[in-house]
């Protein structure tokens, strides 16, 4: 996560696996509920649903807006970075990964799938957070994980998204 004026831009990759940010690697498993599950965890309230995170994967869609479980994941992503500064309340800009041959096609849909909402109120691991979306930008997977890097990085680079 990069601090840019007064907004928190945090890279997210949307991974099918795994979604991941410069700190965390979180499963894509989701599993909704209508009341609070027994169990504690990784547990995000929003929108009057509980959501138990990580435990598994999500099955394989070829369009990730076609549910709520990557704009769900998003955000447990953001409040795990945001976790790691002590941070519930922010401006927020992500910067969205996508696998390489669906972001030509899919950018501009899944960047106003996680832009759907620009003030968001949740809970995460029982702390509220407080968020406001003031952008996001699309690119292929692997580049979210070196954004905010790429000043540190001189001369021919390669990354590897494996």
């Amino acid at each position: 996560m990069r601090k840019l004026n007064n907004t928190m831009v945090i890279a997210v990759d949307h991974g099918y696996g795994n979604i991941k940010t410069v700190n965390t690697v979180t499963p894509t498993g989701i599993t909704a509920y209508d009341t609070e599950p027994t169990f504690t965890g990784d547990i995000l309230q929003y929108s009057g649903k509980y959501y138990r995170i990580g435990e598994g994967h999500k099955p394989f869609l070829s369009d990730k807006t076609m549910d709520e479980d990557f704009y769900v994941l998003n955000l447990a992503a953001i409040a795990k970075e945001l976790d790691i500064e002590g941070i519930t309340t922010a401006d927020v800009h992500i910067a969205a990964g996508l696998p390489l041959t669906w972001v030509k096609t899919q950018r501009e849909e899944f960047r106003k799938y996680i832009t759907k909402n620009s003030k968001i109120k949740f809970t995460f691991r029982d702390k509220p957070y407080s968020i406001r979306i003031v952008g996001a930008s699309v690119y292929p997977q692997g580049y979210t994980a070196v954004i905010d890097r790429l000043s540190e990085m001189n001369g021919v680079n390669m990354l590897a998204d494996i």
